[in-house]
């Protein structure tokens, strides 16, 4: 297990001859999984997921404060 800005990442085996493993990030309620060629990459995506959606965040909030 890993923890990266706020979630717990936990990657376990999925089987799927393509994408063998998959990495869920947990934060409260909140779920975000991908599927992988290999733990690393499938840790990566559900990182690359976490940033989007903390970006996504930040740009509502500051449309909020312009309007």
């Amino acid at each position: 297990m890993e923890e990266y800005r706020g979630y717990v990442i936990e990657v376990v085996e999925n089987n799927e001859k393509q994408y063998p493993y998959k990495a869920i990030a947990r934060k409260e309620e909140e779920q975000i999984k991908h599927k992988g060629y290999s733990k690393l990459q499938a840790i990566d995506l559900v990182k690359g997921t976490i940033n989007l959606q903390i970006a996504k965040i930040g740009r509502a909030s500051c449309r909020e404060r312009v309007s």
